[in-house]
């Protein structure tokens, strides 16, 4: 009966979609009726109780339904029955409608844009709702009922049971999905040529919004493979960690071009191309997630139908799109204006180096997908080539990056340029002494360099700024710095732990200590823990440092009753300069192999997207 409710409003979401799609052709095209707004609510509502529906039948342990039965337990938690609800391909995908949904609800209470952008960018989100809700209702149904009763199900994969990846996929799909307005409001923009001062405002609003939220989705995936997976890292160029990050370089460099349109409007073509192409790559990368094409340790291997079928709504929708962008743009013989050196000139140039890496990042992840196909032999590409081209290649965005807060707008002139250079001499200088009193590092000096340089001229111009501006404008004036001060702070964090992160294979008895790297561990004691769906052993460390105790680190090994797995829990004592991350192996003759990581300033990673994620939410407040 659960079922055949959700199911129910599922149907009258989709058809309330059709109503909304049909109603614009037959319907004033000019204005926006009352019924409209309501048919767009309803559908809302509808598909908001039909995921609902699905998480009642997850908490209450329906297994009459065959995707509770496949994905969830009686003895789990009530936050893994909650999130066991996207922790399926049929479940996510009912969250993708629902997000799509909601960005069209709020989207209607825009009340900047004229009548007739609005209603079709409300009809291009609906037609993109009635691709995907046919294909959720014909292939990925999340209520489809079970032949046999059962009295248990078969659980949640163990590794997607932890706090970090209950919110991670929402998030990271807020981000992602949301790309689809963006691609309704260029698509009613090119079709009216009207893309004006307010499209660009509501444009960079909801672009702001969606690259934000993409960026702490990435983020928290990002730290949930650093303790999780006990790998000892925390970006391993995954392919599906490459399908987040290619949507996530196209937004931002979209966020830059919204940027440039108050003083280049002949870039309106470039920001249209950006809005189809950060939500094309998004339904690619659902593609080859969701495919079973690609091979990944958080990827929906499912049966090729669904991929094809999610090919066709990509060629539909990417080549309706382009097709309408080819036509329906304008040709203008006026000349772009760029001056050599100033803020415009240096966004372009840096919007060209952030396409250039997607398409590498790209490349790498289908070329192994193409080969396959050709050969029928699987190779693997992994991060010597990402870190060898698409590093590379971003180094002159960040070089810009360094140097853009001291550009001008409107010419050439370089203000306060000795400043300037004094920060980047003297930042230079201080990098090549911490390099070299440690082991010198080519790519340590440059990415310490880049890292200090970014902030601290980041930090002069904001003090600039508040000279001229005062504290009034301060947030106003200085988001966009926040973020770049973020993005220095990162590379710092990226670089400390990458190349100076220091790696150990040990083996421990009990009681026994030993000495590492400066700092001294001992094997303590071991411990059994019984929790609801698992049993733990927990191998307790003291970690010393001049025989002073410094912490406790507890890594262990779980054992899952319901899927019979053993998954490695990493212990980890975060401090503002390092972590120690210690990982427990196998037992011979009571002899324990142990893995220890000292990673130097990864915390810097995690406070640098902390704030970068603050500065896009203040930039819409900006706007």
């Amino acid at each position: 009966m659960i079922s055949l409710v959700g199911f129910a409003n599922l149907l009258f979401s989709f058809l309330i979609g059709l109503i909304i799609f049909f109603s614009y052709f037959f319907n004033n095209k000019n204005q926006i009726s009352r019924t409209y707004y309501n048919l767009v609510f309803f559908k809302f509502f509808f598909i908001i109780v039909s995921f609902l529906t699905l998480i009642y039948a997850y908490v209450v342990s329906d297994f009459s339904n065959q995707n509770v039965f496949e994905n969830s337990h009686s003895d789990k938690p009530i936050l893994y029955k909650i999130t066991g609800t996207w922790g399926n391909h049929e479940g996510s995908m009912l969250l993708w409608l629902l997000i799509m949904s909601g960005y069209t609800l709020f989207f209607i209470f825009n009340k900047n844009l004229k009548d007739n952008i609005k209603k079709l960018t409300i009809t291009f989100q609906t037609s993109l709702f009635l691709l995907f809700a046919v294909f959720v209702i014909l292939t990925s149904n999340p209520f489809l009922i079970n032949s046999i009763n059962f009295e248990e199900g078969m659980g949640l994969n163990p590794i997607l049971q932890d706090p970090a990846l209950a919110v991670h996929p929402p998030i990271l799909y807020i981000g992602y999905v949301g790309f689809s307005l963006i691609l309704s409001l260029a698509l009613a923009g090119l079709t009216f040529k009207q893309i004006d001062y307010e499209w660009m405002n509501t444009a960079k609003k909801f672009t702001l919004f969606c690259w934000s939220m993409l960026t702490g989705g990435i983020a928290l995936g990002s730290y949930w493979a650093y303790y999780e997976l006990g790998w000892g890292g925390w970006w391993f160029w995954d392919p599906v960690e490459n399908v987040s990050l290619m949507p996530w370089i196209a937004g931002l460099a979209l966020v830059h071009s919204l940027m440039i349109t108050k003083k280049e409007k002949l870039l309106i073509r470039w920001i249209v191309f950006l809005s189809i192409l950060c939500f094309s790559l998004s339904i690619f990368g659902t593609f080859l997630v969701r495919s079973g094409i690609l091979t990944s340790v958080h990827s929906f291997a499912t049966d090729s139908a669904r991929g094809i079928f999610i090919l066709i709504i990509f060629l539909v929708s990417t080549g309706f799109s382009f097709i309408l962008f080819i036509f329906k743009t304008d040709d203008s013989e006026e000349k772009l204006k760029l001056l050599f050196i100033n803020k415009s000139t240096a966004l372009v140039f840096n919007n060209i180096v952030m396409i250039i890496a997607c398409l590498t990042i790209l490349l790498g992840t289908i070329y192994p997908i193409v080969i396959e196909v050709i050969t029928n032999k699987r190779i693997s590409v992994g991060a010597p080539y990402f870190n060898s081209t698409a590093l590379p290649i971003l180094l002159p965005g960040f070089l810009l990056m360094s140097i853009a807060p001291a550009l001008s707008w409107q010419n050439n002139k370089l203000p306060k340029y000795k400043s300037y250079i004094f920060v980047f001499i003297a930042l230079s200088l201080l990098s090549f002494i911490i390099v070299y009193l440690n082991t010198f590092n080519v790519w340590g000096f440059i990415g310490i360099s880049l890292g200090l340089i970014i902030i601290f001229s980041s930090l002069l111009s904001v003090y600039f700024n508040y000279k001229k501006f005062g504290l009034r404008n301060f947030i106003s004036q200085n988001n966009a710095l926040l973020a770049h001060i973020g993005v220095g702070i990162l590379i710092l964090g990226i670089t400390t732990s990458s190349v100076y992160k220091s790696e150990f294979s040990e083996t421990f008895m009990i009681n026994e200590k030993k000495q590492i790297n400066n700092y001294s561990y001992t094997l303590l004691k071991l411990e059994t823990n019984q929790d609801s769906n698992f049993q733990e052993l927990v191998a307790v460390f003291s970690l010393y440092k001049d025989n002073k105790k410094i912490a406790e680190i507890k890594p262990s090994k779980r054992y899952y009753n319901v899927s019979k797995m053993i998954t490695t829990e990493a212990g980890i004592y975060h401090s503002w300069f390092q972590d120690f991350y210690v990982i427990i192996g196998n037992e011979k003759d009571k002899i324990w192999s142990v893995k220890i990581y000292q990673n130097p300033l990864v915390s810097l990673i995690w406070i640098g997207v902390i704030i970068m994620v603050m500065s896009g939410f203040l930039g819409i407040r900006k706007v």
